[in-house]
């Protein structure tokens, strides 16, 4: 590996079980075909993983994997992908996370952490450059994440280490715990933290003095500041320099999308109670901003309640997932949604799933199928924060009625049974967030197809748009299909040919941003991503290259699901009939339903090069993907067309 620049060269591998820890070379044909980040931890979950483990047993493996441009200059290189079989969904699972964990894993030489087996008693992995330790973590055991990152940089002497770790929600496998580098960042969705806590795994800590070398320093350099005042250019960079994530619920309320009350409400007069400026800095709440590793927008900031019930509380300004929260429980109190943003971080849980579980029960309880007698005695009422304030940590530490919700938007509703089934919407065991898809039909049929779940960020319709603006596949992708990108329910028909096929560019554009693990919103476009990648690397890399591999790692992530025995079926929510029957009940959007399921997988699938009738792929498709060498595994599963 020693001739080809940006990557370490390196895999670090333990196996909890027998403490062995192993070093391997990364070949550079593989580095090349998968790029790196998502990329590098489908190839090795598919290899490692075999069929029908349980993702909370010692034989599933956890991966943290980072990308080329990782610890360089290049804006928003700061992501980390976190993947293993998940335990909420049972299939593909993986998460992003921030911060400044990706680069510290750089800087100690690595571009990937494979973590199996289980340790007797609760450890962490202390990585030290080559000095790499597994040790006792029983004294951590039961602390917050925030109580964790603070206790090991003081016991191993150094303020600038690096930790993700998993607070007791990951201790008690909450099958949608996060993983968290506290305090800056959380990776949210599938359940990575509840597979370290299978593994008695409390936390990494990370501390590395390399350097990363590129293969042409000055036009690397170059490339860096250009793409940086290209990024400073975009309309977006705006609100996320001012308002950050809470952005979001200002686009929700405008376009009347909201999945309020458990997706029953697609419009609130209160939204703007929570809208993105009430957490502009200098305001009432936000102290300061801040930016993630390599970051020249600072899309977040450190809030502090000084006052009211709530006085005194203190963290990170809130992602999108629980202003998402106020939406769906019908919850528009400011300093509530902050002291969630406290509790879900201090105890490590996704705020998207936790919210769905949340107005899910919530909506049981208003229809009679829940009762106080089943909460222990919580008045699960809509609007009700009281209540909320106190069930999250029962979640968390799986007490009383909270140990139900624990078990995710799969299991909880067929564990409950009594027709609660009927009021919960997933696509393979995990929950659209808060884009009612009946409304927003862009990110409705992007839910479908993405292999960890009824996912927004899969195929990325916010920001590819953007990346991709003035290239000629950009322009081809707008001329063929007006609505490319839009989330504007204005702009409703019935007319839905070239959303599979732009649904296709844009779930590989995706699996590249999250290959080279740059943040979608500081990254410049995919023109300079590319120059960028050839100029740290040495090696070449075109638009259309990129665009190959970012399609050749989806279908990494669809084969492994498709030797757990996922086929078109499983591309459809648990209960279709919500939002294929069920029309819009408000607003400019009344009377729509999410329609022509059918339709939009034919041609998706057609133009993935995939069986029609089966959703399979073909054997001729992973040929021309490179990808021959897995077609015997799915063979055997049945799994192949």
């Amino acid at each position: 590996m020693a001739a080809i620049y940006g990557w370490a060269g390196t895999f670090l591998d333990i196996d909890l079980t027998t403490g062995k820890i192993e070093r391997i070379p990364v070949s550079p044909e593989f580095a090349e075909k998968f790029i790196g980040g998502m990329g590098f931890n489908a190839a090795r979950l598919f290899e490692r993983v075999k069929p029908g483990v349980d993702a909370l047993s010692p034989e599933n493996v956890i991966l943290f994997g980072i990308g080329p441009l990782t610890g360089t200059l290049y804006p928003g290189n700061t992501r980390l992908t976190v993947t293993a079989k998940s335990p909420l969904t049972d299939v593909f699972g993986a998460t992003n996370i921030g911060g400044f964990i990706g680069g510290e894993l750089r800087y100690a030489g690595y571009d990937q952490l494979a973590v199996t087996g289980k340790a007797a008693r609760p450890v962490y992995i202390w990585i030290d450059d080559e000095r790499v330790t597994i040790r006792d973590a029983t004294h951590l055991w039961g602390t917050t994440t925030w109580e964790t990152g603070q206790k090991i940089r003081e016991e191993l002497g150094d303020p600038d280490i690096q930790v993700i770790c998993i607070g007791q929600a990951g201790e008690n496998l909450v099958r949608f715990a996060n993983v968290t580098n506290p305090p800056r960042g959380s990776g949210g969705r599938a359940g990575m933290g509840a597979v370290m806590g299978s593994k008695n795994l409390k936390a990494v800590a990370i501390r590395g003095t390399k350097s990363v070398k590129v293969a042409r320093l000055g036009e690397f350099v170059q490339l860096c500041r250009e793409s940086t005042i290209f990024g400073r250019s975009e309309p977006r960079y705006k609100h996320l320099r001012t308002t950050g994530s809470p952005k979001w619920i200002d686009f929700i309320g405008e376009a009347s999308a909201s999945g309020g009350r458990n997706f029953t409400r697609q419009i609130s007069d209160r939204w703007e109670e929570i809208k993105g400026e009430k957490f502009l800095p200098g305001g009432e709440y936000t102290v300061r901003k801040r930016g993630c590793f390599s970051c020249p927008i600072g899309c977040s900031g450190f809030f502090n309640v000084k006052s009211g019930e709530f006085a005194q509380i203190f963290g990170r300004t809130p992602e999108a997932g629980v202003t998402i929260m106020g939406l769906g429980c019908d919850i528009y109190n400011v300093p509530f949604l902050l002291k969630m943003q406290e509790l879900l971080d201090k105890y490590g849980m996704d705020s998207l799933s936790g919210g769905q579980m949340l107005a899910w029960a919530m909506d049981c309880y208003d229809r009679g199928i829940l009762t106080k007698e089943d909460t222990g005695g919580l008045a699960l009422e809509w609007g009700n924060y009281a209540a909320v304030t106190e069930l999250v940590p029962m979640i968390a530490k799986r007490e009383g009625f909270g140990s139900l919700l624990a078990d995710g938007e799969k299991r909880a509703p067929q564990n409950l049974g009594r027709g609660s089934e009927k009021l919960i919407y997933h696509i393979k065991g995990m929950s659209c967030p808060a884009e009612d898809p009946r409304v927003s039909r862009t990110f409705g049929f992007s839910y479908y197809t993405a292999p960890r779940g009824a996912d927004h960020l899969t195929a990325n319709i916010t920001w590819v748009p953007d990346l991709l603006r003035g290239s000629e596949l950009g322009k081809k992708m707008a001329a063929k299909y007006k609505k490319w990108g839009s989330i504007k329910s204005a702009e409703h028909d019935d007319d839905i040919a070239g959303m599979g096929e732009s649904q296709k560019w844009m779930e590989d554009a995706t699996a590249i941003i999250n290959a080279a693990e740059v943040c979608t919103r500081t990254g410049g476009s995919f023109e300079f991503m590319a120059k960028a990648l050839s100029a740290a690397t040495g090696l070449e890399f075109t638009l259309d290259k990129l665009l190959a591999a970012g399609e050749r790692i989806f279908n990494m992530e669809k084969a492994f699901n498709a030797r757990e025995g996922l086929t078109r079926k499983d591309d459809n929510f648990s209960n279709p009939e919500k939002f294929t029957r069920e029309p819009v009940a408000e607003g400019p959007c009344k009377g729509d339903v999410l329609f022509n399921l059918e339709e939009f997988l034919d041609e998706y699938y057609q133009a993935r090069g995939w069986d029609v009738p089966t959703g399979l792929q073909t054997r001729a498709k992973l040929i021309q993907l490179g990808l021959a060498d897995i077609i015997p595994e799915l063979e055997s599963a049945g799994a192949v067309r």
